[in-house]
């Protein structure tokens, strides 16, 4: 039994190369987590390049296929619940704690951060912005009672957290990027089955923009409060989903001082920028090194 077992999303293409990436920083910087087992998760009756899936073995990363389901598939973002619930019911017996990472992450440093106490259910970090969500001084609006309604949430189980780059008291809402859980639990089961569910409702047909966008990762709030205690649901460190490519935005108080710091990070498009290393924390000449030997993978190089 793994005490850590990762997992992200792995489509043809892009994303199929950022797991790549994501894969070689654990086993070259994720110190004694370096040989946890990876798993990539593919739409079902997808192809990969062969060159990928070649280097996906020599990285010991295991493919798994996912059920694409048809009502997900007005869902912006809705692959993410949809992979996140079959790696966690493959993790199940194979690991005490799954991670599930956007596939843009990069593990920086031996990742202790994302490793979670006996009693918690799950480990995630609030949203970094505000967007979409529910101001703890305002009542809900209207989006947020469908999400509590749609997940069944007792509306005492509500508490804030406040968001990573403006720090402002918001209803409980979480980063669908970095999550932590216990597959036996079936958290992540828990919340495809409510985004397919709410999803073919008539208050998601309704919703634009922002909020349409960002629907899954209120279902997945939706899905957490309902089934699991505020004691249960515990709130990584700062040090793990930093995001790099907001560095600048975040306030100097909590910016890291160097890359070292952080554990693992989200970069979206940081590395498409030829001056990348002057938007990010100081990087030591090691491990600017190393990042640039395969910055080419998250740009499509």
């Amino acid at each position: 039994m793994h005490e850590l077992v990762f997992g992200c999303l792995a489509a043809p293409g892009a994303q199929a190369r950022h797991a790549l990436l994501l894969a070689d920083s654990l086993r070259a910087l994720g110190g004694r987590h370096a040989g946890s087992p990876m798993l990539a998760l593919i739409p079902q009756g997808a192809h990969l390049d062969p060159a990928v899936t070649s280097r996906m073995d020599s990285l010991e990363i295991q493919s798994i296929e996912y059920p694409q389901e048809w009502t997900l598939d007005a869902v912006p973002l809705g692959e993410r619940a949809a992979g996140a619930a079959q790696a966690e019911v493959a993790a199940r017996g194979r690991a005490r704690t799954l991670v599930w990472l956007d596939s843009d992450s990069l593990i920086l440093s031996e990742p202790s951060g994302l490793e979670i106490g006996e009693g918690a259910a799950i480990g995630c970090r609030p949203v970094d912005l505000t967007l979409i969500g529910s101001p703890w001084d305002e009542p809900p609006d209207a989006y947020w009672e469908m999400i509590y309604a749609g997940c069944a949430v007792d509306r005492n189980a509500i508490y804030p957290v406040r968001t990573t780059i403006e720090g402002r008291a918001i209803r409980a809402y979480f980063n669908a990027g970095c999550l932590v859980v216990r597959p036996e639990a079936g958290l992540l089961v828990h919340w495809r089955d409510a985004l397919i569910r709410l999803a073919g409702g008539e208050g998601f047909v309704g919703l634009r923009g922002r909020q349409r966008l960002f629907f899954h990762q209120a279902v997945l709030a939706g899905t957490v409060l309902a089934a699991a205690r505020q004691e249960e649901i515990t709130e990584l460190p700062p040090s793990v989903n930093f995001p790099l490519h907001l560095h600048d935005r975040v306030p100097p108080e909590r910016r890291p001082a160097s890359l070292r710091e952080v554990e693992t990070c989200r970069y979206e498009s940081i590395f498409d920028l030829e001056d990348w290393t002057s938007r990010v924390p100081v990087v030591d000449a090691a491990l600017q090194s190393w990042l640039e030997a395969r910055r080419n993978l998250a740009r499509g190089g």
